[in-house]
């Protein structure tokens, strides 16, 4: 049976995807802060970008 599902970096709690260089142990999530991601099927959408504030 083939699976056509791509498989992404993902966090472990959210699978949200994530970017995590080779050799990385661990990644950033914006969710869950540091996080040791796996290999996985994205079940959630990214987050909306928050936009900037003008410096004052």
């Amino acid at each position: 049976m083939t699976d056509l599902r791509h498989t992404y970096t993902v966090c472990p709690h959210c699978k949200r995807q994530v970017v995590a260089l080779r050799g990385q142990q661990n990644a950033r999530c914006v969710e869950h802060g540091t996080i040791v991601p796996i290999r996985s099927a994205i079940a959630n959408p990214p987050f909306a970008p928050v936009p900037r504030r003008p410096a004052a």
